[in-house]
């Protein structure tokens, strides 16, 4: 009956966690990395100038994710859709296991580990996509709190792996930064407890002449000062945790069961408590770090609630109702294998509408871009921010865009701004459209701009259906196609 329990937790922990990641609607990102990725195929070298926007972009552009759309291009071209879900899955589950593997290699028991992972999996942010860059950095992560733990047993090979897995994280995402620094708060906390602690120092220093190895050299460091310094007031993903009441209760139940867990001193013995602090307050800062400190929350807690009466309690609560836990498991199992097929995991989706009972996932332009297909269009288009990337790869490069959520990669930080006064139609916001050679603008249909667009002398408007419309300069002469039809769904790639 133990080894079926114990089992029956870890399927019921493993079908959660697909629950949280089963969204198959494909991230915004990842549309320009594949853009990037196909025309660095079609160059044979990484560009270091941006060719798909028409307004003012940076002179060097330094797309710190090309590893990974790079990645997920070949996945697409070698398996297509299919392809990019086995990847995603693969780095998921890879996570997962890693995550698990810490925890039980620390002496935490079944019963621990998989109470931590259910928190661990509640307090996961936006970054599990079908497919986001970030994911990369998350099994990383994992990977190096390994290797801490071998330093901690005076195993030094783990560095090995250290100084030829780093180079590939600089090129998959900009989190390696989060690995250095994870890196020095280990080298701080094996300072503070008197521990060898030499070697970290060296191999940090090690690892900036290794992030110089990607296809713009030593200018990837200033790339990295600017994203981890530039404000980002109106993204959500860097709001403070308390901007979002959902990720302010997750953090909290965590920090309550972290008290629970490390109180009356046990934390002075706790192994990685620094990187447990140092994460946890980069996730206040910021709701994009919420996912390492899951992270480190599954490695290192659950071996330390093993030590504290509340663990011993739930060891003699799992022992003695292994049958009623065993009936739970499978009730919880069916239940969340209801609600993964209602999500369809198995599927890569591109809405090209808003559902009513799914208000909050993304929506592209499909329609406005098929009507551009037809028109055999060739010319600029005003995007707003969540829209460009999905142009830039469905119809680039003979339609240039004006703006995409590569925010701090490719454009000046004041492009935001102006991006969004025009699309909330503030004063001045005709000037903008005047200040570059737009042919085209796209919006949604509730947006502010609408009605002020429709009384310009000069435009006119050529698409509309129930979600978004296109205004086109008079001398176009495009067809008018304007229905209230909900939009079809868009296909992948």
């Amino acid at each position: 009956m133990h080894q079926i329990a114990k089992w029956m937790l870890i399927a019921s922990v493993l079908l959660l966690l697909l629950v949280y990641t089963a969204s198959g609607v494909i991230d915004l990102d990842l549309w320009h990395e594949l853009a990037l990725a196909r025309e660095s195929c079609q160059l044979g070298y990484v560009p270091w100038q941006d060719h798909f926007a028409y307004t003012p972009k940076l002179d060097l552009v330094v797309h710190h994710e090309w590893g990974a759309g790079l990645i997920a291009y070949l996945a697409t071209v070698a398996l297509g859709a299919t392809g990019l879900l086995a990847l995603k899955f693969v780095l998921i589950l890879g996570l997962a296991t890693a995550c698990w593997c810490n925890a039980r290699r620390r002496g935490a028991s079944v019963v621990a580990t998989g109470l931590i992972a259910v928190l661990a999996i509640w307090l996961r942010d936006y970054s599990f996509g079908t497919i986001r860059a970030q994911m990369y950095s998350y099994l990383l992560t994992a990977f190096l709190l390994w290797g801490f733990d071998r330093d901690r047993n005076g195993d030094r090979r783990w560095l090995i792996g250290l100084f030829l897995l780093f180079p590939v994280w600089v090129n998959l995402h900009g989190g390696c930064l989060v690995g250095a620094a994870l890196l020095g708060g280990h080298w701080m906390e094996q300072l503070l407890r008197r521990q060898p602690q030499r070697h970290l120092l060296i191999a940090g220093f090690s690892l900036i002449p290794l992030a110089a190895l990607n296809p713009w050299g030593w200018h990837y460091h200033a790339y990295l000062v600017r994203a981890m310094t530039m404000p980002r007031p109106s993204i959500s993903e860097w709001s403070p945790v308390w901007s979002e009441w959902p990720h302010l209760i997750r953090f909290s139940v965590s920090v309550g069961v972290g008290w629970l867990v490390l109180r009356d001193g046990r934390w002075r013995q706790m192994p990685g408590i620094l990187l447990l602090l140092a994460t946890g307050l980069a996730g206040v800062k910021s709701n994009r770090f919420l996912a390492f400190y899951a992270i480190v929350c599954a490695c290192y807690l659950p071996a330390q609630l093993d030590h504290v009466e509340l663990g011993k309690a739930l060891r003699r609560v799992w022992w003695k109702y292994q049958r009623v836990i065993c009936a739970a498991c499978v009730l919880c199992s069916l239940l969340m294998q209801g609600k993964l097929a209602t999500e369809e995991p198995w599927r890569v989706r591109v809405p090209g509408h808003r559902e009513k009972d799914a208000p909050f996932h993304l929506t592209y332009p499909v329609g406005a871009v098929n009507y551009l297909t037809e028109q055999r269009f060739r010319g600029n288009v005003f995007v707003p921010y969540n829209f460009g990337s999905f142009l830039m790869w469905k119809l680039g490069p003979a339609v240039q865009i004006s703006f995409d959520s590569r925010y701090e990669v490719a454009y000046p930080s004041w492009r935001l701004e102006e991006d969004e006064a025009f699309y909330e139609a503030r004063n001045g916001w005709d000037q903008t459209l005047a200040k570059y050679p737009t042919d085209i603008v796209l919006v949604l249909v509730n947006m502010e701009v609408v009605k002020k667009l429709a009384d310009l002398p000069n435009w006119k408007l050529v698409y509309r259906d129930s979600q978004f419309a296109m205004f086109a300069r008079s001398e176009l002469s495009l067809p008018v196609l304007i229905t209230d039809s909900v939009p079809p769904e868009g296909h992948y790639p």
